[in-house]
């Protein structure tokens, strides 16, 4: 056999490993049932922005990140976000926080003078095979000299014991955990 060959075949090798992923689901963190996208203006209606939430650089991405000890994460080989995590995240919080305050228009876009804003950072959100434990801050932001802003932080966990493991098991504890977080925002916000 000649030379040429036998240098071909290790590139092939290794050309043919690169492209042999396997499938990987894609996954969002999904609104509640019922809601209605976009925000709905009511004439005299207050309205919140939302303000695009903030995550530390390794978890704003594309892939499902999990928590492999101390130190360590790890991206799943099977699933990744069908958007940037913060994307995802501001989507969701909105949408959770429209169904705590149903007096108020939560917007996650663009809207015209604001009644309020909250502005939100997320310190950490851990996923192991036991929970899924979210750490923020967030701030309400009231327009004019009125009122001052109101600041709070709280860590939010969600078991994920019972839940049968897997992505799918993941994000659904990673999405709860982000409706807990509305929760304490929304106790701020009144």
């Amino acid at each position: 056999m000649n030379r040429r060959f036998w240098c071909a075949v290790p590139i092939a090798s290794m050309l043919a490993g690169c492209t042999s992923n396997p499938d990987q689901s894609v996954y969002i963190m999904s609104a509640p049932a019922g809601m209605k996208s976009g925000p709905q203006t009511a004439p005299g209606s207050l309205t919140i922005k939302l303000r695009p939430v903030i995550l530390p650089d390794y978890l704003d991405t594309t892939d499902l990140v999990t928590r492999t000890g101390p130190y360590g994460i790890e991206a799943s080989r099977t699933g990744r976000w069908g958007e940037r995590l913060s994307k995802g995240m501001t989507r969701t919080l909105a949408a959770d926080l429209s169904q705590r305050l149903q007096t108020y228009v939560v917007a996650d876009g663009p809207t015209e003078t604001p009644s309020v804003q909250i502005a939100v950072t997320v310190s950490a959100f851990d996923v192991t095979g036991a929970a899924s434990v979210l750490t923020a801050s967030w701030t309400v932001i009231w327009p004019g000299e009125g009122r001052k802003q109101a600041s709070s932080h709280g860590t939010f966990t969600t078991s994920l014991a019972q839940r049968g493991g897997g992505d799918v098991a993941d994000v659904a504890g990673m999405a709860e955990t982000v409706a807990e977080l509305a929760d304490g925002i929304a106790a701020t916000a009144h």
